[in-house]
């Protein structure tokens, strides 16, 4: 490895994560991931907020938006998954050079993806939200909104490569660190933006879109600064950011698979929703608070995910495949363990829960009824994201993003139909579909994942034989 100020700066946790002991990493890594995903969840928060002073016109037009927005950040985010994998491998190979590049690389493809997403969603905007049947008084409230998202693309999609870069070394806190900073912007921003306060025009839905997109701009402000400073021993130039064709092809391999796993469930879920709209406002407000309860869940396994990914990523790149086996093996025990007790609890408090949100008697009784049939299934989601954390870190994406389609379109959407309206289950059949899809999934990705055809790593380095781990490797 080399020994200059630069290397030791960018392998500062590589010994900890690669030597270290497995569940005292993962935590380490995992918790200012799971604080970032909590702040995340405010920026919609305080948009409702604010909006909602408007009335249900204003309210309306982020809603809408959503899923539109959701499925081309989907996108992005896929793509950046695969900068994850690539650091991380070269990181644990000990290839400062090639992780430098990789950094650059990133930054370059990001941006160029996103200019291109952009320009598409902001004249395609109206067209798509008039197919999607959104009611005229709040279609040019919506347009206005989701041109002004689309605009900032380009400074979303660079923060995400720029977390994405930093979580692939191994630093999961200055990442939440700046995630904080700009939430509190967001939240200063909005009111400011969306009443005109402190002399400036009231902007209503537009100033809220506004607001989200400079509160994003810090991040990426703040990344592009500490790269081209040479944060971490990363220190990116200008040429670096023009990628080669073998990396795109590399990146492309990871990342496709991932980016149809993420759009795939934006499409999904709003067929969830659409579904559950049909059966009347009791259900709707059950589901929608039921989503909720889940959020805080996955906002806990998503910080193990990904701190499980970035120490599969390095173990993977070291080619120590003994160790990655210990890292999913352990971690799945964590993981099922932790959310087994969190499953009881919910079961326990599930009335209060559901209270804490709305004293309706018929959303509570239909709330009682829903967790009673899911909970049962949150162990087995968990098992779900750790195979997600397999895929990632190794690079090997297809089969999880396969499995992730069965979940999502077959046990779920397709069970719900099938339940709901074949069988005559109603909201129930729905429940029942939910739990089933989580069960399966989780038991579908387990079997993948001790089958062992992720053991590979998938980074090139010239001149450097692989080690292929065969199925069942220690």
């Amino acid at each position: 490895m080399p020994e200059d100020s630069e290397a030791k700066s960018m392998f500062k946790y590589r010994e900890r994560i690669l030597s270290g002991p497995v569940i005292r990493t993962t935590l380490w890594l995992a918790w200012p991931i799971i604080i970032a995903n909590i702040v995340n969840i405010s920026y919609n928060l305080v948009d409702t907020f604010w909006l909602g002073k408007l009335g249900k016109e204003a309210l309306s037009a982020p809603t809408v938006s959503w899923p539109m927005i959701s499925l081309l950040y989907s996108i992005g985010m896929g793509l950046s998954f695969a900068g994850v994998t690539l650091v991380s491998q070269y990181i644990g190979a000990g290839e400062k050079e090639y992780a430098r590049k990789t950094a650059g690389y990133m930054i370059g493809f990001m941006l160029l993806l996103a200019v291109t997403i952009s320009g598409i969603g902001y004249v395609l905007a109206p067209s798509i939200l008039k197919a999607m049947q959104v009611p005229e008084e709040v279609l040019p409230l919506a347009v206005s909104y989701i041109r002004v998202i689309f605009t900032g693309i380009p400074i979303a999609f660079i923060g995400f490569a720029f977390i994405s870069i930093l979580n692939g070394i191994g630093d999961t806190r200055t990442p939440t660190i700046i995630g904080i900073i700009s939430s509190l912007v967001n939240v200063v921003l909005d009111p400011i933006m969306i009443f005109g306060w402190f002399g400036l025009p009231p902007m209503g839905v537009i100033g809220a879109a506004t607001a989200t997109v400079l509160s994003r701009a810090v991040v990426s402000a703040i990344g592009i600064f500490l790269l081209i400073r040479g944060y971490m021993g990363l220190k990116i130039r200008f040429n670096d950011l023009f990628f080669e064709l073998w990396w795109l092809r590399k990146v492309l391999k990871i990342g496709i698979p991932l980016a149809i796993q993420q759009s795939a469930n934006s499409l999904g879920f709003v067929i969830m929703m659409s579904i559950v709209a049909s059966m009347g406002t009791t259900v709707i407000a059950t589901y929608g608070i039921g989503i909720r309860i889940i959020d805080i869940i996955q906002a806990f396994t998503w910080g193990l995910m990904r701190a499980t990914s970035i120490m599969i990523g390095q173990t993977i790149g070291a080619e120590n495949y003994s160790k990655a086996e210990e890292i999913v093996r352990k971690n799945m025990m964590l993981i099922f363990g932790v959310l087994v007790i969190g499953a009881l609890m919910i079961f326990i408090f599930r009335r209060q829960l559901y209270a804490v949100f709305i004293d309706d008697p018929g959303v509570l009784a239909e709330g009682d009824r829903f967790l009673s049939i899911f909970v049962p299934s949150i162990p087995f989601f968990g098992l779900f994201f750790v195979a997600g954390a397999v895929a990632r870190g190794s690079g090997h994406t297809v089969a999880y993003t396969i499995i992730s389609i069965i979940r999502l379109w077959l046990l779920r959407i397709g069970l719900t139909i099938i339940l709901a309206y074949f069988v005559g289950l109603g909201s129930i059949g729905v429940w029942i579909a939910m739990s089933i899809s989580n069960i399966g999934a989780g038991i579908i990705a387990t079997l993948w994942v001790m089958r062992g055809t992720w053991k590979q790593r998938v980074i090139e380095i010239p001149g450097k034989p692989r080690v292929q781990a065969g199925i069942g490797s220690k």
